[in-house]
C-alpha cells in the first residue's frame, strides 16, 4: 500500500497550477490597490457567495491552499483565518442548478439565501477563489515570502486588523469556532425559466 500522504508532483501541478495563478492574482490585487477585486464566480469552479455591508476582523492571515470545490476535487484557493470578525448585514447565497431535476416544472435553479443582522464570530476559517470590495484597509499589514519546496508555504499575508467595505467573497469553505447571527432568515427562491422568481421575501 502506498503512503496515503504522498503527493504526486505531476498530478499536483496539473490540479493546482491554474488555481495558484488565481490565488497569486488575488493576493496581488489586495496589495496593489485600495480596492480588492477578483472576478467571480469562476467558470467551472463553483462556490457560494458571502457578502455584507462591512466586515471588520482581527488576527487576519491569508495563505495559499488546495481545497475541494463544487466542480473540482482539488483547486488552488486563498485560505483566510480571522481570530474574530464582525459582519454587518450578512448575506450568504448559493445558486443550485435544478434544471435536470425540476426543469419539467419550469424551475431552472434555486437560490438558497441566508441573511442576518450584525453577526459576530470567533476563529473563522474560509477558503475563497474571489474577493470584491469597495475598499480594503489593513493595520500593520505584513507580506512575507519563504524559501521552501512547498508551494503552499511560498507567501503569506497577515495583519492585526482589517476592514472590508461592501465585500463579496466567492467561498468554498467556512467554519467558525462560535458565531452569533441575529435576525437570521433562510430563503429558498425558485428561478423560473420565464425569468420570474418565486419565494423572494
Amino acid at each position: 500500500m502506498g503512503n496515503l500522504f504522498a503527493v504526486n508532483p505531476k498530478r499536483f501541478a496539473i490540479a493546482g497550477g491554474t488555481g495558484f495563478l488565481a490565488v497569486i492574482a488575488l493576493v496581488a490585487m489586495l496589495l496593489l490597490s485600495g480596492t480588492a477585486f477578483a472576478a467571480f464566480p469562476l467558470s467551472g469552479v463553483g462556490g457560494f457567495t458571502i457578502s455584507a455591508d462591512k466586515i471588520t476582523g482581527t488576527g487576519f492571515k491569508l495563505y495559499p491552499a488546495i481545497g475541494e470545490t463544487e466542480q473540482t476535487g482539488a483547486w488552488g484557493q486563498a485560505a483566510i483565518d480571522l481570530a474574530s470578525a464582525n459582519i454587518t448585514n450578512l448575506v450568504l447565497a448559493k445558486n443550485i442548478n435544478t434544471e435536470s431535476a425540476l426543469g419539467a416544472y419550469g424551475i431552472k435553479s434555486i437560490d438558497v439565501v441566508v441573511t442576518g443582522g450584525n453577526v459576530s464570530g470567533q476563529n473563522l476559517r474560509l477558503r475563497v477563489t474571489g474577493i470584491q470590495t469597495d475598499s480594503t484597509s489593513f493595520a500593520g499589514l505584513e507580506v512575507q515570502e519563504h524559501k521552501t519546496d512547498n508551494p503552499l508555504n511560498v507567501i503569506d499575508m497577515s495583519a492585526p486588523n482589517l476592514t472590508l467595505d461592501k465585500p463579496s467573497l466567492n467561498t468554498h469553505y467556512l467554519s467558525a469556532g462560535s458565531i452569533t447571527i441575529p435576525n437570521m432568515k433562510v430563503k429558498l427562491i425558485a428561478n423560473m425559466k420565464d425569468g420570474s422568481r418565486i419565494g423572494d421575501f
